[in-house]
């Protein structure tokens, strides 16, 4: 998915060094550069929005200027023997554009300063350079030796993206689902989280917000605010993010505080089940030096799925409110300080599950949850970003404090019946199906508070300088989890609500409704320092080279099935410290200045943890850490007189200690465990095609297979609890029970990994039109298809089989004459499929298989006010 801006080819935005980049000083030289390349320079050292309108800017040659002298001169400097001129707008930005007659460059200048700089148009028929900061510098996308996606913000806002987690199937490999509806997970080309019922466990793609690492993966479900675009990196960066990373990584970007100009923007929206939303930005200088950037926004709406059980207790249902505020104090030209705080709440009925044995309806927008559901998140985030640049290098410093707090309650037996209802299943011959006895009633009840610091420190060289390119940097973060787990179920099987009471000292023996208790204390510590350096060897050929150094450290304090409030007894104390070396090395080659062809090699590592008990055949107390090796090939074009840019990449992944869940043998056992080896491989395609001057065409590709080349014996949670309930019922020995569980294990080698879609799609079409009025239209469509999958290990046909969907979501843009108002009606689902996101399979309780959807079809009208 590619954005587009009104000028082309290049706009770097205000802030994009901020994030995790640089902004560097450029030393005067005789030498000259294209146009494009002194837009670039120019953007970063001065930290100003820069564009044009010349399309043959890569042929113009200009003289590098001195950092010394004012931008306005400059610029001015740089243009003096061309036939071109800078005009600045009314937001700050500068337009580099051919000099016009003087009323002809009077009417620019009015139209100009009538443009909201947070929202440019495009310009039509060619595609424009996309400046990302994935490698923690500034880089023109197609110059990148690495698979990397960039939406803007503009785009997600005509896609209805109000969270990282709503772009799932729409970039190439990317699947996001979630455990038990609550804690979101990502799998970028089939690596994430396979155990998220494990607090401690860490994700598999690094998720940052303007550079900084999301120590929660909580962090997805927060609103979007004022972004800028989103970068999803593909594949493993052992170096330049370490831990987390094997999958890849994420980075949202922010607009960032402008310094001389007052702006903001104002929207509204309303839509299907009652939808509304407000959001408000203003930008406010202070002075040359300071300015800050306040944004606002709340969001709600009814549920899309109807509980029958509890009346007016619908699910899905959304009720968001974000504040960001930012603070920009530049003490001089080479020093840039930045300070950020935003807070998300989140206080909903919590999503839907449908499955379990609610037979009442087959609507998959229809349940029957006998029990008051909710789901509560609060995420705070504060964090110091400092920018100082060097006549040949840059260096930046990011400090932040995170904090999660996440409560949940919900029916763990998806249903309204009790032990008083008749079975769900008919009961044909001996008792050997969960549904053939009664269900009882299950409560699930959790609450998590991740307290993390990070802190990280960078020194880049500059972004365009020739010769060497490098980064070298350092990385801390330190996390501290409580989470207290406390699961009831209807023990005697008297139909009567549970008792949900919790009293010392034994817990047990004062409650028989208890199914599962326990209060964990966990802290992990990572430690890295990494470099990574890029060497031209000859005039087309460059070779990419890094490493990481990490060392991990975790002390957990577990309490486990007999702890009350005061968390005692301790009855197991987990610890781990692992050192790694990870890293990359990559070859590009530039056969001309549209087309570059690459070859890589990285390696990356998902950090061990431990589990809350131990089963020696199925599941250890500490489980290792998963290891990736991955190559890849990719080739990145810009073809026909820029009006198309190809992007290709094939990759094979050799996984070690792939880590997945596994039951026990014995009933409340369950934990994590490594799979020894894994192999995923697969191509991917991105495109951007301009196909006349005003349709364009998007178009994403991925086509993925894998297999477990080595497995190990696992029990599936529901198999063993199908044929060990009669048992249970009858009053079986426990050496029974557990014997008839440990029947179910099987061998997992031969079966594919989860989340692993074999074809994923999606393609956008966008007609551009201006009326007579000189209104700006954009009329686009969006087809998204996502290749069905296993969501487990186990490859059940009946419990992990995902069928795959299709989605078609249209969207219509109104920009009036004066671009001071943008109107959008965006229809979601257009045909209203019901399509499932995730199926899910209790790892603890009863072994039920539900299912979560995507949002049925909604309508939205939003109006947006630039002032």
């Amino acid at each position: 998915m590619f954005t587009h801006t009104r000028y082309t080819p290049v706009y770097l935005a205000l802030g994009l060094a901020l994030s995790s980049g640089s902004q560097c000083v450029f030393a005067q030289s005789a030498n000259t550069l294209t146009l494009t390349d002194a837009i670039s320079r120019l953007s970063a050292q001065y930290e100003v929005v820069i564009l044009t309108t010349v399309t043959n800017s890569d042929a113009i040659k200009v003289p590098q200027v001195s950092a010394a002298l004012p931008v306005e001169k400059a610029l001015a400097t740089m243009l003096s023997d061309t036939q071109l001129e800078a005009v600045k707008d009314g937001k700050g930005s500068y337009v580099i554009q051919a000099k016009p007659s003087a009323q002809t460059n009077i009417e620019s200048r009015e139209t100009l300063s009538k443009t909201p700089s947070t929202e440019p148009s495009i310009t039509l028929g060619q595609i424009e350079e996309i400046v990302i900061t994935a490698q923690k510098t500034s880089q023109n996308l197609q110059q990148v030796a690495a698979a990397i996606s960039a939406v803007n913000g503009e785009n997600l806002e005509k896609m209805n993206v109000n969270s990282v987690f709503d772009l799932s199937g729409k970039l190439p490999g990317l699947v996001m689902t979630s455990v038990q509806g609550y804690r979101p997970t990502v799998s970028i080309r089939g690596i994430g989280n396979e155990i998220p019922d494990n607090a401690g466990t860490k994700q598999a793609v690094a998720f940052h917000v303007d550079g900084v690492f999301m120590a929660n993966d909580y962090a997805l479900l927060a609103d979007m605010s004022d972004v800028s675009r989103v970068e999803m990196t593909r594949g493993p960066d052992g170096t330049l993010y370490g831990n987390s990373s094997t999958g890849g990584a994420i980075n949202l970007v922010s607009h960032k505080p402008v310094h001389d100009e007052l702006f903001g923007s104002v929207s509204a929206a309303a839509g299907s089940y009652s939808q509304q939303e407000v959001k408000g930005m203003i930008n406010v200088p202070v002075n040359n030096e300071l300015a800050f950037r306040i944004t606002a926004s709340h969001r709600q709406r009814d549920g899309y799925t109807e509980n029958k059980a509890i009346e007016n207790y619908d699910l899905d249902d959304v009720d968001n409110q974000t504040i960001k505020a930012q603070i920009s104090w530049q003490p001089s030209d080479d020093i840039d300080l930045l300070f950020q705080h935003q807070v998300f709440s989140s206080d909903t009925h919590g999503p839907a599950l449908k499955g379990g044995f609610d037979t009442i309806s087959d609507d998959p927008r229809v349940v029957y949850h006998d029990t008051p559901e909710f789901y509560r998140l609060n995420t705070q985030l504060s964090s110091f970003h400092l920018n100082w640049a060097f006549p040949e290098s840059a260096l930046s410093m990011i400090l932040s404090k995170q904090r999660y707090h996440m409560r949940r309650k919900f029916d763990f037996d998806r249903s309204s019946l009790t032990a008083n209802d008749p079975a769900p299943l008919p009961l044909v011959g001996e008792l050997d199906l969960l549904g053939e006895a009664p269900i009882p009633q299950f409560v699930g009840n959790l609450s998590q508070l991740d307290h993390s610091y990070t802190a990280e420190i960078n020194l880049t060289s500059a972004p365009n300088a020739e010769g060497l390119k490098w980064v070298v940097g350092a990385f801390f973060l330190d996390t501290e989890i409580f989470s207290n787990t406390s699961n009831f179920f209807d023990a005697d099987r008297d139909g009567d609500p549970v008792n949900e009471t919790i009293a010392g000292p034994n817990v047990f023996a004062n409650n028989a409704d208890i199914d599962f208790i326990n209060s964990d204390y966990r802290n992990f510590n990572s430690y890295a320092l990494f470099g990574q350096f890029t060497y031209p060897l000859t005039a087309q050929l460059a070779a990419t080279a890094g490493l990481r150094f990490t060392k991990n450290k975790f002390e957990d304090e577990r309490c486990s099935l007999n702890c009350v409030p005061t968390r005692s007894p301790i009855t197991s104390t987990p610890a781990n410290e692992t050192d790694n070396v990870t890293g990359k090395v990559a070859l590009e080659y530039t056969w001309n200045d549209d087309v570059m062809s690459y070859v890589s090699i990285a390696t990356g590592v998902k950090p061990a943890g431990s589990n809350s008990s131990a089963d020696t055949r199925f599941f250890p107390e500490v489980f290792d850490q998963e290891e990736v090796t991955a190559y890849e090939v990719g080739n990145k074009a810009e073809l026909f007189n820029k009006r198309t840019r190809l992007n290709l990449a094939a990759f094979y992944y050799d996984y070690k200690d792939y880590l997945f869940e596994s039951s026990g043998i014995g009933r409340f056992a369950s934990g994590a465990s490594n799979l020894p080896e894994a192999e995923i491989y697969g191509i991917e395609v991105e495109s951007d095609t301009w196909l006349t001057e005003s349709l364009s065409l998007t178009l994403s590709l991925s086509a993925m297979e894998s297999e477990i080349t080595k497995g190990r014996d696992a029990i599936d949670r529901a198999e063993a609890e199908n044929q060990s309930v009669g048992l249970i019922i009858s009053g079986a020995s426990s050496e029974e029970i557990n014997a008839a569980r440990e029947a179910t294990a099987i061998d997992l080698t031969g079966n594919e990994l989860p989340k692993i879609p074999d074809i994923m799609a999606n393609v956008g079409l966008t007609y551009y039109l201006t009326d007579s009025m000189g209104g700006e239209w954009e009329f686009s469509g969006q087809y998204t298809y996502r290749g069905e999958f296993y969501a487990r290990a186990f490859n059940s046909p009946q419990r992990d089989s995902v069928p795959s969907y299709s989605m078609t979501n249209l969207n219509v843009t109104y920009h009036t004459p004066q671009k001071n108002w943008k109107i959008d009606l965006n229809v979601n689902n257009v045909f209203d499929e019901d399509a499932v996101i995730t199926r899910f399979t209790d790892t603890y309780g009863l072994g039920f298989t539900s299912d979560q959807y995507l949002a049925p079809q909604t309508v939205t009208l939003r109006a947006k006010y630039f002032f």
